[in-house]
């Protein structure tokens, strides 16, 4: 006999819709640090009950974006400065592995267009720093992936919000000068890359994460 499996897809699709929509809200600042999220509101605004929602909640709570707590339902994590100098000190050691493996497996010219374009980008005239920081993700991602262990790239993964959500409680947009450090710092860890050599590319990775680490902690005092 056939079961019907409608009922539970169905479930499954407003749970997945509701999460990223909560994870979107949540990364982008439409959520403060600390602040409520109520479940029936929630549930209300997307016109379902409170079972997808609790399910999206709880599943933003494995990824470090939502604490529930007993007697008082969901809220928005927040961050403090030691936070997220834990989460870099991860991140240090995920992307500095990723650096190095990248060196070893990826094309010599697979960085190439993505050098050229953060070059131009710093040579312009262009005060707007949101296409450098955005050429940066894409970076870092690309590098992520070009280690090819399935390991550094899930687990990185599973800490890119967060680390959204610190750069942006530190500072917000990257400063100009910082983003053109920062992009500088790119071009000179992709040359490492490009030219195979494991050894610097892991240790320029580092000292880029380690700098801005340093950067972040000393903007972001206090609780978030």
């Amino acid at each position: 006999m056939r079961q019907n499996t409608s009922n539970g897809s169905e479930s499954t699709s407003k749970k997945t819709f509701i999460r990223d929509q909560l994870r979107d809200d949540i990364v982008k600042g439409r959520y403060a640090p600390g602040e409520p999220i109520s479940e029936r509101a929630v549930a209300e605004g997307h016109a379902v009950s409170r079972i997808p929602v609790r399910e999206a909640l709880i599943e933003l709570e494995r990824d470090g974006l939502v604490s529930i707590l007993p007697r008082r339902g969901a809220q928005v994590r927040s961050f403090s400065a030691e936070n997220m100098r834990s989460l870099y000190q991860a991140r240090e050691a995920l992307e500095g592995m990723a650096a190095r493996l990248s060196a070893q497996r990826m094309r010599r010219d697979s960085l190439m267009s993505l050098r050229e374009r953060i070059r131009d980008q710093i040579a312009s005239d262009d005060d707007d720093m949101s296409a450098l920081s955005a050429l940066g993700g894409e970076f870092h991602d690309t590098v992520i992936q070009g280690s090819r262990n399935s390991v550094i790239i899930e687990m990185s993964a599973g800490i890119a919000d967060r680390v959204t959500i610190c750069k942006r409680l530190a500072y917000g947009g990257a400063p100009h000068d910082q983003a053109v450090l920062a992009g500088r710092e790119h071009l000179a860890i992709a040359e490492a890359i490009d030219a195979g050599d494991a050894d610097l590319a892991e240790r320029r990775m580092r000292q880029h994460i380690a700098t801005w680490s340093d950067f972040l902690y000393v903007n972001m005092s206090g609780d978030h």
